[in-house]
């Protein structure tokens, strides 16, 4: 409080402090002004909301895997699977492929391979069997693409939608003997393949990344209450409000998503917060985002600040037939407030006013300039013979650590309690693995409850899809 402010109060309080004092010498009940202190300047604005992105890469090594199970490098079908997938009369077929050229660009995923046939069929009104590729020619050689969008589906899963898959055919099957081109019942053949592979794939991509269980677990823990000290006195509660998925974008070796949870973390001191669980919220797209950004808003109560001064004060004696019974602190914009109340022979209660801030080399919250207002100072004088104010002043400095309230041993567990659950098996086969960088200080208020000191944690984290 300035020079100002003091002699703004000195004014307004000075016809009250003549009926204290009169009370005083009575040797009964005193009673000194509450500071009247101006308008608390506006509070900060609320807080961005904590950004936890969790970048994740899914190797297209790990697709190409699933597709060599649907589309084997080698395959042979007998006379009643080639009918069946040909529709006609088809005796054998039997190919040998490539290794498969597999790409992804944005949410598009490409596939090429090159194949080697032989096929024999019947021939329809003419009766016989047409064949090629068979020794001693060498196997007729075709071309097969495919292409396919990703997205997600509403299940947390990995859809493909819009896919498509053709085949060219780079020789022609031709029997000489008979004069019968049977290039067109061969493409029948690789068609219908086509077909039944298309539907495979479609099948095949939501096994290859199923998501749902990792976030779900994320969404859990983010919802618990975390202890930042032994005797669980602070609390660390994210408040998650949402959790999504970024759009799925393909690179030349992997495609990559993120997960994405957005909270209201705060520190409070006390007992455990309760909060009620509530389930997994329906998948929805997030925007692309990077890093670990957790703005965390640490709160110190009044009222547990009150309760340890007046522990620590109670019983104290203040003078004879008089003793310390209840310390209250309180806040207005960058001004905190002591009232000391004495009980006994002479009771009411004493005022002291000092300035709040954050010290960042000693992060701690200080009370500096602690000091008496004009009432209460004067009243101490009136009844300094028995009260003792010195003693009674110190007493308070080092219930509050000389006016340090230090908070860097929390700021301390909070990263490192974050760095710990970034770090744990999210579901089988899926891994988070992440650290806290930095915590630093963005700024200092007050509330109508507590002083609120706002930090903001910076760091890195991935899911690890094995």
């Amino acid at each position: 409080m300035n020079g100002q402010s003091y002699r703004q109060l000195r004014r307004s309080t000075a016809a009250l402090l003549a009926t204290a004092l009169a009370l005083a010498g009575c040797g009964g009940h005193f009673e000194v002004p509450v500071p009247i202190l101006s308008a608390p300047a506006i509070p900060p604005p609320t807080a961005e909301p904590a950004t936890i992105t969790l970048p994740i890469a899914i190797a297209l090594s790990k697709i190409r895997i699933q597709l060599d199970s649907v589309f084997p490098p080698a395959d042979s079908l007998d006379r009643a699977k080639c009918t069946a997938m040909g529709g006609l009369v088809c005796h054998q077929y039997l190919y040998r492929r490539d290794s498969l050229d597999l790409r992804a660009s944005g949410d598009r995923v490409t596939l090429q391979t090159h194949l080697r046939y032989r096929a024999a069929v019947g021939l329809p009104g003419v009766g016989g069997i047409a064949s090629c590729g068979f020794p001693p020619e060498a196997m007729k050689r075709a071309e097969v693409r495919l292409g396919t969008t990703l997205y997600w589906r509403s299940d947390w899963r990995l859809g493909a939608r819009g896919t498509s898959l053709a085949t060219t055919l780079a020789d022609r099957c031709e029997v000489t003997l008979l004069h019968v081109d049977a290039t067109s019942l061969v493409k029948r053949i690789l068609d219908g393949q086509n077909n039944e592979l298309r539907r495979q794939i479609d099948s095949l991509l939501p096994t290859v990344l199923d998501l749902r269980g990792a976030a779900d677990s994320l969404w859990h823990v983010a919802q618990q209450p975390l202890a930042l000290d032994s005797g669980s006195t602070f609390w660390l509660t994210l408040s998650p409000q949402t959790v999504s998925l970024a759009p799925v974008i393909g690179s030349a070796s992997a495609i990559s998503t993120a997960l994405v949870l957005t909270a209201r973390p705060r520190v409070t001191v006390g007992a455990k917060p309760s909060v009620e669980t509530q389930p997994l919220p329906s998948l929805t797209l997030a925007r692309r985002s990077s890093g670990i950004h957790v703005p965390v808003e640490v709160e110190l109560p009044f009222s547990e600040m009150s309760q340890k001064v007046t522990a620590l004060l109670s019983g104290e004696t203040a003078g004879k037939g008089m003793r310390v019974g209840e310390v209250k602190l309180w806040g207005v914009g960058d001004t905190a407030v002591v009232m000391l109340a004495l009980e006994g022979k002479v009771n009411g209660s004493l005022y002291l006013l000092g300035r709040v801030s954050y010290d960042s080399t000693s992060r701690a919250v200080l009370l500096s300039d602690l000091r008496y207002t004009l009432a209460s100072h004067d009243m101490m004088s009136r009844v300094k013979s028995t009260l003792g104010a010195g003693r009674i002043k110190s007493a308070i400095d080092a219930a509050t650590g000389k006016g340090h309230l230090a908070v860097g041993e929390q700021l301390d567990s909070l990263r490192s309690r974050l760095t710990q659950e970034l770090n744990r098996e999210l579901a089988p086969g899926v891994r988070l693995a992440g650290s806290v960088n930095d915590v630093r200080f963005s700024r200092m208020f007050t509330t109508q409850n507590a002083f609120v000191l706002r930090v903001v944690l910076d760091g890195e984290a991935v899911i690890l899809v094995q």
